[in-house]
């Protein structure tokens, strides 16, 4: 999760990072989530008014445009750290 969103936009959306393994007082306990029902072809998805679908497709429509940034900033600072590193390696000496 963290390759593809950025540690402060976790952190900026209210939550702790941990390392793995690690436990923290804030996190009290787990409890596994109920999938929710999700409706068949018998069954009718819940109704909503045009204007709430529209909300909805433009709430979701800015997300990924925000996590499209994300990735794209991920990927260049993946780019530059690893030629930071590669610079960093050491050279074969001239003969």
């Amino acid at each position: 999760m963290i390759d593809e969103i950025d540690s402060s936009t976790i952190m900026g959306c209210g939550f702790a990072l941990i390392k793995a393994g690690e436990c923290s007082e804030h996190q009290g306990i787990q409890t596994p989530s109920v999938p929710a029902p999700r409706p068949t072809a018998s069954q009718p998805a819940a109704s909503t008014s045009p204007s709430e679908q529209r909300l909805l497709q433009d709430k979701i429509t800015a997300l990924k445009g925000t996590f499209q940034e994300e990735k794209e900033l991920n990927s260049k600072r993946h780019a530059d750290l690893l030629a930071l590193l590669t610079s960093l390696q050491s050279k074969p000496p001239a003969p």
